[in-house]
């Protein structure tokens, strides 16, 4: 049986809306959305462009093989390609409007480099993996210059170039693929981005009329609120933080920043007048609330927002990341009335709102869940697993006092935060403010030593500071504080540092063993795992020497079997060269989790070669 063609593909394309806004659906619905250059190459072959723009047809062979389920096609950041492709096919009438081009014969290099812990973008991962014919960094101008819609004297040198951008791109496409073929991705998790790309393109029906009326209120509120502040504290800007600060400090309570955190106790050492200007502004700093905007932006012609979710967003752990609206970070709504406000909201009664609810920029952002609605004659329903994140560590880290509490229907962040505060803790009851702490422990903890990445830089968790922010896959956002769950003891031995328990491969073992007990008998590891339960990666439980020749495509670019690009006289001294690694690939020195953590550092002479050397001439 044959293996599927593979047609590797990226295009450029033109529109005056703006794609970081509206979503790659939104941007290819435009009026004057166009595929302005076409550039593919199949199995490897040499590179072609087509100039759509400069009325270049694509070639019926080329169409055939788009619409082929037994084609592969592959892409950076596969999304961009199919949908704006899809839209093509829509013009010609080959699909109907907000109809798609089927994922299940698409695959991504974006989510490859995702799951070998690579960085998402092409450009990045061409440094990382030092392409010989890596993306062209001109693109960044030319993508400015070429994609904002139409062009008024274009420069044919420029052009030109833009081409040869294009065309590089498949070219990297294609050697990346070369040299992550040794891991190749699992086909359940092809499976599951399949999955996400059909998700993504139904996406969720949004009321229009509810979000735009938020907005106009949003902004009504606004203004009033600035008036307020204006009149009690005489400041020209009160939105300012400088001048809120000077202010403050002129009130006797200075403060560097304006957090919530530092709000929250100005407050309540502040004089009436004082709390209550602290309270308005607090509600200044909510009124701007762009998920709304954020709706607006991206809702197609149907009134549905799409592409809201990003496959493999998080590199190593694998969790999908929000995008645009964030619909995974949605406000809370705890409102009683939840229906009448939405209902004063839907009919634009600012008056009545302003009348009954003290906070107009709190009672928009509780209503931003309702503003995902189901079509007329079908229902929406919303579930979530309950503490799922606990449930699986728990099972995972075989705690048996955690499981027992699930299996008694207990509160499992309850139970944390009274063993850590050694007190009751009831949901809504006594101490239940300690809970959301036990929340946190139970789903933020990391090990000491562990490197977090912070706006300084890495920081081992013991070391991290209130003051720095750290990077939650979206923002730098601060923190409450690193909380401490006690001390194990640790050993050192063949470059592993890690408790004597914990799990590990040894050289001529079908079994995995306790890494103290590997230790004192002296015995060669092959691969680590994640505390109680060993990682075995595929079939590729073998020690370094052996593991070396299989990823040595991988690590060493100019191959022999490559010398065509050089002078034959050269290919007696690669035994003598150094093995290029990607020091930039992990931040860790060490780290226990990564298996075949020791070919992926520094450099070591190359092994002596035990295939036969390539004679001289």
């Amino acid at each position: 049986m044959t293996s599927s063609r593979r047609l590797f593909i990226d295009i450029e394309t033109s529109s005056t809306t703006d794609l970081s806004k509206a979503g790659v659906y939104r941007y290819a619905e435009s009026e004057d959305f166009q595929i302005l250059l076409f550039a593919f190459s199949f199995d490897g072959d040499p590179v072609e462009v087509i100039d759509m723009k400069h009325f270049e047809a694509m070639p019926d062979f080329l169409i055939e093989a788009l619409l082929d389920p037994d084609v592969i096609k592959v892409a950076h950041n596969a999304a961009f390609e199919r949908i704006c492709l899809s839209r093509y096919f829509q013009d010609l009438g080959m699909l109907d409007e907000h109809e798609f081009l089927d994922p299940g014969d698409w695959q991504c290099s974006m989510v490859h480099a995702a799951t070998l812990g690579l960085p998402l973008s092409l450009d990045q991962l061409s440094q990382v993996l030092n392409l010989e014919r890596p993306k062209l960094k001109e693109g960044r101008a030319l993508i400015k210059m070429f994609c904002n819609g139409p062009v008024e004297n274009e420069d044919p040198e420029k052009w030109q170039l833009f081409k040869e951008y294009n065309k590089r791109d498949v070219e990297a496409e294609i050697e990346i693929e070369y040299r992550l073929i040794k891991f190749p991705v699992r086909a359940s998790i092809w499976t599951e981005y399949q999955l996400d790309q059909k998700i993504n393109d139904a996406g969720v029906l949004v009321d229009i009329n509810l979000a735009t009326n938020a907005l106009e209120i949003s902004e009504t509120a606004k203004e009033s609120l600035i008036k307020r502040l204006q009149e009690m504290t005489g400041l020209e800007n009160p939105n300012s933080p400088s001048q809120m600060k000077e202010w403050l400090l002129q009130q006797n309570l200075p403060t560097d920043t304006l957090n919530q955190k530092a709000m929250k106790a100005l407050m309540e050492k502040a004089s009436p007048k004082v709390r209550e200007v602290l309270a308005l502004r607090n509600q200044l700093a909510m009124a701007s609330v762009k998920k709304y905007e954020a709706m607006l932006n991206s809702a197609c012609s149907d009134g549905r927002i799409r592409g809201m979710f990003q496959f493999y967003g998080a590199i190593r752990t694998g969790r999908y990341s929000g995008r645009i609206v964030q619909l995974q970070n949605l406000p809370r709504n705890k409102m009683p009335d939840l229906k009448e406000a939405r209902s004063l909201v839907a009919d634009k009664n600012i008056q009545a709102l302003e009348m009954l609810y003290d906070d107009i920029p709190d009672t928009l952002s509780q209503l931003i869940r309702t503003a995902l609605i189901a079509p007329d004659g079908k229902d929406f329903i919303v579930a979530d697993f309950s503490a799922i994140e606990a449930r699986v560590l728990s099972w995972l880290a075989e705690e048996e006092w955690r499981q027992t509490v699930f299996k008694e229907n207990g509160d499992i962040y309850c139970e944390t935060a009274s063993r850590m505060f050694k007190v009751p803790v009831v949901k809504h009851g006594v101490n239940g403010d300690l809970r959301q702490k036990g929340k946190q422990a139970e789903l933020a903890c990391i090990a000491k030593g562990e490197l977090v990445l912070t706006d300084k830089g890495l920081v081992p968790i013991e070391d991290v500071r209130l003051d720095h922010r750290l990077w939650d896959g979206e923002n730098w956002v601060t923190h409450e504080g690193v909380i401490e769950k006690g001390i194990g003891e640790v050993i050192k031995y063949e470059g592993l540092r890690a408790t004597k328990d914990h799990v590990v491969w040894i050289k001529g073992s079908q079994k995995p063993i306790q890494f103290g007990k590997a230790a004192s008998s002296g015995t060669h590891l092959i691969q680590t795992g994640n505390g109680r339960h060993p990682i075995r990666l595929g079939d590729n439980h073998l020690s370094t020497k052996a593991l070396e020749p299989e990823v040595e495509s991988l690590l060493c670019p100019n191959k022999v079997q490559r010398m065509r690009k050089y002078p034959m006289a050269r290919s007696q001294s690669i035994t003598k060269r150094k093995v290029k690694r990607m020091p930039g690939l992990f931040a860790k020195t060490e780290d226990p989790n990564l298996a075949r953590k020791a070919i992926n550092r520094s450099q070591k002479p190359m092994r002596e070669r035990k295939r036969p050397r390539i004679q001289k001439l």
